[in-house]
């Protein structure tokens, strides 16, 4: 019987990055994001991140840092604080 304990599992349908022709993903740049969708950007960065060899984890790690989801979330707030809407933490 095959264990799958070891093997590494790309998500089938990533939500936050598209997958491209070499193996890699490319983020989608959100112009604002919120509290959940920043986590679970972050989260979907982890499981593909973790699903990787080495070299490409290398490369995917540089493609991910030309998109940061906490500026687009940062933003969000500024726009939420212009507009007098507080946010509960």
């Amino acid at each position: 019987m095959k264990s799958h304990a070891t093997e590494k599992i790309l998500p089938e349908n990533p939500r936050f990055h598209l997958p491209k022709g070499d193996g890699l993903f490319l983020p989608i740049p959100f112009l604002f994001v919120t509290e959940r969708m920043q986590g679970d950007i972050l989260s979907e960065r982890a499981v593909i991140l973790g699903s990787l060899p080495s070299p490409a984890r290398e490369q995917q790690i540089k493609i991910f840092e030309r998109y940061d989801p906490k500026s687009s979330f940062d933003a969000f707030q500024d726009i939420l604080r212009l507009f007098g809407v507080e946010q509960e933490s």
